[in-house]
């Protein structure tokens, strides 16, 4: 089986291309020749191997070297140094093909000569995920496991008659396999680069070409690309496409994309095209699937390296025609005031209004296991978010998700954004979302005037204030000590002046200022003393001294 993954390279001709570099050819015996070399230096010394490379013709070239030399070969995620100092990538140890990290360097050149590669010995090769929590994670894999898949990607879709475009990492284990392993295997043309927009995709594809993509491309294609050529596959993998994107993808490029779910545990596990949204799923040849006690998807394949069930977390529905559907996370549970919450089924219930396209749900420990909502708004929704603003539109959410939801189950904090943050690899990052969740202590600041002891400030009382969090939970307003609080610091902010708070007089606070609220806030330095004074459509909300400055 490992021989059927080399052949191809091994015995090709010196001149047969195996990659293309922009408008380049890069060939087998190039190639070839940077993977002896880099055997070569390998040699004096041991131990697993760190593995970078942007050029995948270069990563393929320090893949084989290290192959050669029987050793195991890890696979950083990036290239950020504090990274890959964290996950234990030092120079002695580390390959690489960019001249800003400080290892031994491979590069296969345009032109090169070699002759037939020695026989590749089986090796492991370690993915670092970042699963949902974002710590790195490494998840060993034998190259009779990817081998294995490759074959299995031969017999359900053929060689790939065109050449490869991705816009996905080879670091990762789906864009090894489909964009590296499975046309050099085949005797396939590979585009040495990643495509990062789809402008680049639409000048580099040619007749019969396959697009390697991911839902966070596929998702957010622009209006007014068109593709040069009608791919032969579109492949998907990282989580699944919605039905928008899916069908967007058919629209403009006349391919219908192929999803394929799995994860580097399990490798490919079943495929689908959504001729209807909601398609399901079909398992993989060679993949059995079943469901586990607790109704939780389980797989078993030649690709996991394990000879029992290998769970996956999703809850399952089986078809009498061996096909399933996903029914959501079954790890997505947390507690809200004491009770079990299903994040999958707060997203579902979101999704069902006519206002929302897609969403994310995130429980936030640090306030205490509430839950916060990242929404992306249809049309419709975004007439009504401009009309209202994003505090009155989030309670309207909430009073028409009291019809589904339990009161725990209803999110309290809102983010309305134009996508939801996910990695290169599709997957939506717990810390991330939680990020998103930050509130600040001041105002937006608008405008700053100063003229001397005297200066304004035209403020936005954002809604994601922290002192509107619980103060109250359905009728937030500015407390009064967040009044004093945002004038003190705006004071040392302008004059360095420290603000004790002891000695105040004539303080007055004469309406609550509420989200969303534009307010004025004009702050009169004296000596050793402070007036300020908050503005609204013209009327004094609130103002007051304060004594005894330093």
């Amino acid at each position: 089986m490992m021989e059927a993954l080399w052949s191809f390279l091994s015995g090709a001709e010196n001149s047969t291309p195996v990659a293309c570099r922009g408008s380049r050819d890069l060939s087998a015996g190039a190639l070839r020749a940077a993977a002896l070399s880099l055997a070569e230096d390998l040699r004096k010394n041991e131990g697993a191997v760190f593995l970078y490379c942007e050029d995948a013709a270069n990563f393929t070239a320090g893949l084989i070297g290290a192959l050669i030399c029987g050793r195991d070969i890890l696979l950083p995620a990036h290239s950020a140094p504090a990274y890959l100092a964290e996950i234990g990538a030092k120079r002695q140890n580390l390959v690489s093909d960019l001249s800003t990290l400080d290892g031994m360097h491979v590069s296969v050149a345009e032109d090169g000569d070699a002759g037939a590669l020695p026989a590749i010995p089986d090796g492991r090769i370690g993915f670092f995920t970042s699963g949902t929590s974002g710590d790195p994670k490494l998840c060993m894999k034998a190259m009779t496991q990817l081998s294995a898949e490759v074959a299995v990607l031969e017999n359900l879709w053929g060689t790939p008659v065109g050449a490869v475009v991705g816009t996905v990492s080879h670091q990762h284990i789906y864009g090894l396999l489909f964009r590296v392993l499975w046309p050099l295997a085949s005797g396939s043309v590979f585009f040495s680069r990643i495509h990062e927009t789809w402008e680049s995709v639409a000048e580099s594809i040619g007749e019969h070409g396959t697009v390697i993509s991911s839902p966070a491309h596929l998702g957010r294609i622009p209006p007014a690309v068109r593709l040069r050529h009608k791919p032969a596959f579109i492949f998907s993998s990282g989580g699944p496409l919605t039905p928008q994107a899916a069908q967007g993808a058919l629209a403009q490029f006349g391919c219908l994309p192929t999803e394929v779910l799995g994860s580097t545990e399990t490798g490919g596990v079943a495929w689908r095209r959504q001729v209807e949204p909601g398609e399901a799923w079909t398992p993989l040849p060679r993949v059995e699937v079943s469901a586990d006690a607790d109704g939780a998807l389980t797989v078993l394949s030649p690709f996991t390296g394990s000879s029992v069930p290998v769970p996956m977390g999703d809850a399952v529905e089986f078809l009498e025609d061996g096909r399933f559907r996903l029914k959501g996370r079954l790890d997505r549970i947390v507690k809200v005031e004491g009770k079990r919450v299903s994040l999958p089924r707060v997203e579902e219930a979101l999704r069902a209004l006519p206002q929302v396209e897609d969403v994310a749900v995130t429980d936030l420990p640090d306030r205490g296991g509430a839950l916060g909502a990242i929404v992306v708004l249809t049309g419709e929704g975004q007439a009504a978010l401009s009309a209202c603003g994003s505090f009155r539109y989030s309670r309207d959410l909430r009073a028409a998700l009291r019809r589904r939801l339990e009161p725990m189950e209803l999110p309290r904090f809102w983010r309305f954004v134009d996508e939801v943050p996910q990695n290169s690899q599709g997957k939506r990052i717990a810390s991330v979302m939680r990020s998103l969740f930050r509130s600040p202590e001041l105002p937006q600041i608008e405008s700053e005037n100063r003229e001397g002891d005297k200066v304004e400030f035209d403020l936005l009382l954002q809604p994601d204030l922290r002192w509107f969090e619980g103060h109250f939970p359905d009728q937030p307003i500015l407390p009064g000590v967040a009044q004093l609080h945002i004038a003190s610091v705006l004071a040392e902010r302008v004059w360095g002046i420290e603000f004790p708070g002891h000695d105040m007089s004539r303080v007055k606070f004469r309406r609550v200022m509420q989200p969303g609220e534009r307010v004025s806030l004009s702050l009169v330095r004296r000596e050793r003393r402070l007036d300020f004074q908050y503005v609204s459509g013209g009327e004094i909300v609130a103002s007051g001294t304060v004594r005894g400055l330093e």
